[in-house]
């Protein structure tokens, strides 16, 4: 799957490592089939954290990963492969607990449960995957497979549940990833806006839909907050220091220290996560904090009255701003 732009993921991940974005899962439900993982948040890598496959398509796993953390993923895969499905999926619900936030497991996890139809848990596993990165591609996808005819079967059921229930979103979703995956790009854009039709609210839906086709039109787009220019040059010295902001029910701590380090705190109703790395700033107020998982958080900052205002760019969900003080 590679027509969704690499820009818009990677704003995505920034985005939600540091709490800027939020995020919304439509297909997650309590009760959902989702082996003890939170499907409604969405992946995030911590910045320790190694992962099988950098690329989702690439499933050749980095030296760091040991053995011990690949033999269950192997497994599953074996057992997928042979039609083993209940199997494959305990197998992979056990990798997942070695590397949780691993975007190739989840999306073999998601394979498996449309191999079982199980629609509205595979959908709900596959959303925070695509959201954060394209997924597989044909060859990866159907390599999994012992032939075309098994996979062939499986993909007829899920056409023929959509057309029992056309107004189900996760069925739609589902076959425009496939569609997607397998090149067939037209069959993927008449399922995602007939999806649209049906959750015009779905950001993610909107994204791929015009990473298909860049014309297309789509409900309720995004407003987009153009940042003001700083009124005079910014230093590194006028930013030094520990900077608190709040924004909804989520707490704000950025640090910026003068050796070039910093560390976000980010705490949602009791759910905290930290980012730290190095920083710096131009004179024209962007703000570039590099986190030690290599991802770069890009921000307008404004300066005025004691105040710091924190723009991202390139969000395109029409977020508000962070406006920082020191306490």
């Amino acid at each position: 799957m590679t027509a969704f732009g690499v820009t818009t993921w990677a704003v995505n991940r920034v985005g939600w490592a540091f709490g800027y974005s939020d995020y919304s899962n439509p297909y997650y439900a309590e009760g959902g089939d989702y082996g003890g993982y939170d499907y409604s948040e969405p992946i995030v890598m911590a910045p320790t954290e190694e992962t099988l496959a950098g690329d989702p398509s690439d499933t050749a796993p980095p030296a760091e990963v040991s053995p011990e953390q690949l033999s269950n993923f192997d497994e599953a895969r074996q057992q997928f492969f042979a039609g083993d499905y209940e199997a494959a999926l305990s197998s992979t619900n056990a990798a997942l607990k070695e590397l949780p936030n691993d975007a190739v497991i989840h999306e073999f996890r998601s394979l498996i449960l449309f191999a079982l139809g199980k629609y509205q848990d595979s959908a709900a596993t596959l959303y925070p995957v695509l959201s954060v990165g394209p997924g597989f591609d044909w060859t990866t996808l159907i390599g999994l497979y012992p032939d075309l005819s098994t996979y062939t079967e499986q993909l007829r059921k899920l056409e023929a549940f959509r057309d029992e229930n056309p107004q189900d979103a996760a069925a739609r979703f589902l076959l425009a990833y496939q569609y997607t995956t397998a090149g067939h790009n037209e069959a993927a854009i008449a399922q995602l806006k007939k999806l649209l039709e049906i959750s015009p609210s779905d950001q993610l839906a909107k994204q791929l839909l015009l990473g298909l086709d860049p014309n297309a039109e789509v409900p309720n787009p995004a407003k987009q907050i153009d940042p003001p220019q700083p009124e005079a040059a910014i230093k590194a010295s006028d930013v030094y220091g520990t900077w608190t902001a709040k924004r909804g029910n989520g707490q704000f701590e950025m640090s910026l220290q003068e050796d070039g380090k910093f560390s976000w705190n980010f705490d949602e109703q009791g759910k905290a996560s930290q980012v730290t790395g190095v920083w710096s700033v131009d004179e024209n107020g962007v703000l570039a904090l590099e986190m030690n998982d290599e991802g770069v958080m890009l921000a307008q900052v404004i300066l005025k009255d004691g105040q710091l205002d924190f723009y991202m760019l390139g969000d395109d969900k029409g977020s508000e701003p962070l406006h920082f003080s020191k306490p």
